[in-house]
């Protein structure tokens, strides 16, 4: 047993490893709020869609008649004029290569999603980065859809997000739809660089119970079950150490695989990542509420509806479909569609 245990982050990462080879031409979509600092790269390729109250600065960018990522992300598959669709984080760089990989790795039946490579910016911004990268294990250990990055055919995706608006988690509700319906969740690796969530002690574990707390009240039954056996697993750690020592050093040789950032203190903020991956994960059945962005969210097992959900004006739905989009030539890979909505 005890070889389980200090293997388990390896064999995780060896289900990871998947080559996709192939690129199909993908139309891409940023579902934002705010200013996130990758986007001023990553919009001039890609569709921003917004919500109704906020402000469009790009040359790509539509509003959407309802508010939240999850109402914005069903929108635009469901009116996306591209039979392969991609959507990235505001916060995540990526290329359009990286769009039409995440596309191809899906295949015709699929959803393929892929994961964030955090780059910190002092010691804490690592330890973000370090606890971040515990997802990598996670995917390993049980699918699920990352909303930060998943791809697919239009009408796959259209099923699987089909009444995301009203949900508080689009990742979540992905992931459950998905295995209700048998969709394959796909994983393939991309270099998908993105800021440090926090940079302080208290603003990264808040930032970390909200991520465990959301799956562990609104994900699917198996996710609830994974959450609390990694919990376990994770407090064994304390007793086998050379397990932390094993995943902090996965985590270095994937990010020097992928080409990402990995300094030498990457390896001790791995340290102080597991006591606050272990402490997110344990509270994280006993949270009822977290805060994102400013608001006050209510972890309920119904979705809630956000405001602004009724019908929008025909016009307004209009304007939505028939609005042209452009790329620029110089920032676009020759294989993206130009997207309209």
């Amino acid at each position: 047993m005890e070889w389980l245990l200090v293997a388990a982050p390896l064999l995780a990462e060896v289900r990871n490893i998947r080559r996709v080879r192939a690129r199909v031409p993908t139309c891409v979509y940023i579902p934002a709020r705010g200013r996130d600092e990758p986007l001023s790269h990553t919009s001039r390729y890609a569709v921003v869609v917004r919500d109704p109250d906020d402000d469009c600065r790009e040359a790509a960018c539509v509003k959407t008649p309802a508010a939240g990522k999850a109402a914005a992300v069903e929108y635009a598959v469901n009116n996306a004029r591209c039979e392969y669709v991609a959507l990235f984080d505001s916060d995540v760089y990526f290329t359009p290569e990286d769009a039409e990989r995440l596309a191809a790795a899906a295949g015709s039946d699929g959803v393929a999603t892929s994961y964030r490579v955090v780059v910190g910016r002092s010691f804490w911004g690592w330890v973000a980065a370090a606890a971040s990268d515990f997802g990598y294990v996670l995917m390993g250990l049980y699918r699920f859809v990352w909303g930060g990055a998943f791809a697919g055919r239009r009408d796959v995706l259209a099923k699987v997000v089909q009444g995301a608006s009203g949900a508080v988690s689009d990742d979540m509700y992905a992931t459950a739809r998905a295995k209700a319906l048998r969709v394959p969740i796909r994983f393939t690796y991309l270099k998908l660089i993105s800021p440090p969530p926090a940079d302080s002690p208290r603003p990264l574990f808040k930032w970390l119970l909200r991520q465990y707390a959301t799956a562990a009240k609104l994900g699917p039954p198996a996710v609830k079950i994974g959450l609390a056996a990694t919990a376990m697993w994770l407090a064994t750690w304390a007793i086998y150490p050379q397990t932390l020592l094993i995943y902090a050093a996965a985590g270095y040789i994937r990010r020097k695989a992928l080409g990402a950032p990995a300094p030498p203190i990457y390896i001790p903020a791995a340290v102080v990542a597991y006591l606050y991956t272990l402490a997110a994960t344990a509270l994280a059945f006993f949270t009822k509420e977290v805060e994102w962005r400013g608001r006050k969210i209510k972890l309920v097992t119904t979705p809630q509806k956000e405001r602004n959900t009724e019908t929008p004006p025909q016009r307004v739905a209009e304007k939505f479909l028939k609005l042209p989009i452009h790329f620029n030539p110089a920032a676009r890979s020759s294989a993206v569609q130009s997207a309209r909505l």
